[in-house]
């Protein structure tokens, strides 16, 4: 259930207490240039009934000079009211912006995996945006506003308090329709800016598709399915423009009626002798004052109607549950040198109601390196996500050197820890920025060395500006060797005692594959490493291989026992090599003499 409005604007508040002086300090130059601001009318009724209606000429000039000082106070007083005010919207809206994104850093991989991403940038970007709106408007708009309406309506009832009386009577039925209009379009609102996060996910979806959208030529449908969320989202607000288009002339048109009544009974008083002149037109003057707040605070109102559908959507996300984070007396994990010792004790874990382990048990003893195999989808990846806490196990524990890693925070379990995903990713940034990235303290000396140790310091060299080459969105401008050779540059300089790699060597071209293995070799050496891999020249390798089926440990040993079992792992092995020699063989046989 979405929040309700009043709970969305509470809980905007603490965003601003840190700002209330500068807010109060707003506040008080907005209830002083107010009344300067209605001052001038008082001015056009002394010059019409005292100046002209008495031919009093010597004053005209004072008049007009009083009028001219006052509006330009008032004015300087608003600048500096508006730059105070506006300051604050802004800080306010850094504050929730950096506050969603530091809950979403926190969150666990499966509430991300669980949300379609372009929603989650348009709750981030796009709502938050929609309470800068907020911020900027209504908070100097409403006070503003009200004051001056409060101060124009005293004033008119001040100089007729009949005529004050039936000007203001058509309020109440402005009152009104803004509660039915905030009924109809509450709604509406919050379905517009779900469309919206549809239509940002699906853009977000496609731009990250494209390759393969193009290489099955399936633009014209992607084209479709594009066109039928955005006219989703153009016909939530088709909905939204017919609302306000019927309430915003409804409340000019009242606005009217009260001018007319204002004129007509301002005649009728005046030709009775109970009003002047003067005072009808001080009364035009104060009409358009009345009612410019009115017709602001109708349209600060439709801005509210929709920053509440914003701020439900942005408050849906602060307040999600964190099903990953520490304890509360969670302690700094600490790793001794010859540490690293992990150990899975009856481990199970689900996802929702579906099991992918049971009851798995092993030790990784410190510098041991552990390879898991199976069949896809036997639970490999969810033993190395279980490491470093990326999910929680259901049952079960996970220790490192005898202390159960639910014990200690995040951030220190994983300062011990290295991972190489068989998917790369590298920021929009220089080699240097990749390298250091978990260590940005890091020399010039230090990145090169983990560079030469990884076999990247050559071809970074032949880069056009070396270290210092910008390597473009997720390093587009290297190949996939490059890339995963960086990745393990970045593993080496942050020095861990825990790697984990995860299919290294299986996304990269032939010709680099064993020099990214020569590097992950070396890379490997004195630490405990835990890998999965199809490709088993590098599996034979580790001390222990784990074989998975069903999210079980079926099988456990070196290679030359495994193979002795004559089980699925050496089936998986058997296998692998027919294959390798079936296409030898085809790539011989279709060699021409």
């Amino acid at each position: 259930m979405s929040p309700t409005r009043v709970h969305v604007f509470r809980r905007l508040a603490p965003y601003l207490l840190p700002y209330w002086k500068r807010i109060t300090c707003g506040t008080i130059l907005l209830l002083i240039s107010t009344p300067l601001g209605a001052f001038h009318p008082l001015v056009w009724m002394y010059i019409i009934n005292e100046v002209i209606g008495k031919h009093r000429i010597n004053m005209l000039l004072p008049a007009l000079s009083l009028m001219f000082f006052i509006q330009g106070i008032g004015s300087a007083i608003e600048s500096v009211q508006n730059v105070i005010l506006e300051g604050v919207g802004q800080r306010f809206v850094f504050d929730i912006r950096c506050a969603v994104y530091s809950k979403l850093q926190r969150q666990s991989l499966q509430f991300l995996t669980e949300r379609r991403t372009g929603d989650l940038i348009s709750r981030t970007m796009g709502d938050v945006d929609v309470l800068q709106d907020v911020a900027f408007q209504s908070v100097s708009s409403i006070i503003g506003n009200t004051f001056s309406f409060l101060v124009v309506a005293g004033i008119l009832i001040r100089l007729n308090w009949k005529l004050g009386l039936l000007t203001l009577a058509p309020i109440a039925v402005v009152f009104f329709l803004t509660r039915f209009f905030n009924a109809k379009v509450r709604p509406i609102y919050r379905e517009s800016r779900d469309r919206l996060g549809a239509l940002n996910a699906r853009l977000q979806e496609n731009l990250n598709g494209l390759t393969l959208i193009k290489s099955f030529a399936r633009e014209d449908y992607e084209l479709r399915r594009f066109q039928g969320t955005a006219n989703s989202y153009m016909e939530t607000n088709f909905k939204a423009i017919l609302a306000r288009n019927t309430f915003f002339p409804l409340v000019r048109f009242v606005g009217f009626f009260s001018n007319i009544l204002s004129i007509g009974y301002g005649a009728f008083l005046t030709l009775h002798g109970q009003f002047t002149i003067g005072g009808i037109a001080a009364y035009r003057g104060y009409w358009w004052q009345l009612f410019a707040p009115i017709n602001q605070l109708a349209t600060i109102n439709e801005l509210l109607q929709r920053a509440q559908a914003a701020g439900s959507r942005v408050f849906e996300l602060m307040d999600a549950e964190e099903t990953i984070k520490d304890s509360p007396d969670a302690l700094e994990l600490k790793v001794l040198p010859g540490g690293g010792r992990v150990e899975f004790e009856s481990v199970a874990f689900r996802y929702g109601e579906k099991p992918v382990l049971q009851r798995v048990d092993f030790v990784a003893e410190p510098g041991e390196m552990v390879a898991l195999v199976g069949p896809s989808g036997a639970g490999k990846t969810t033993v190395l996500n279980l490491i470093p806490r990326f999910w929680d196990v259901t049952a079960g524990t996970i220790s490192i050197d005898g202390t159960d890693i639910r014990k200690v925070t995040q951030q220190s379990l994983r300062s011990h820890m290295a991972i190489v995903l068989q998917e790369t990713f590298l920021f929009d940034g220089s080699v240097i920025d990749n390298i250091r990235y978990g260590r940005p303290e890091a020399t010039m000396e230090e990145i090169e060395a983990a560079a030469r140790a990884s076999n990247a310091h050559d071809f970074i060299c032949e880069l056009p500006e070396g270290y210092r080459t910008e390597i473009g969105e997720k390093g587009v401008k290297l190949s996939g060797g490059q890339r995963q050779r960086l990745s393990i540059a970045r593993a080496f300089l942050t020095d861990p005692q825990i790697l984990i790699l995860d299919e290294p060597t299986s996304s990269v071209e032939p010709e680099s594959e064993a020099i990214i293995t020569q590097a992950l070799e070396r890379l490997m050496q004195g630490r405990t490493t835990f890998v999965t891999s199809h490709r088993f020249s590098l599996v034979r390798r580790a001390d222990k291989i784990l074989v998975f089926e069903d999210g079980c440990v079926v099988e456990s040993g070196n290679h030359n026992a495994l193979m002795q079992q004559e089980g699925l792992y050496a089936a998986m092995v058997t296998m692998q090599m027919g294959a390798q020699q079936s296409h030898a063989f085809t790539d011989k046989d279709i060699e021409t003499p």
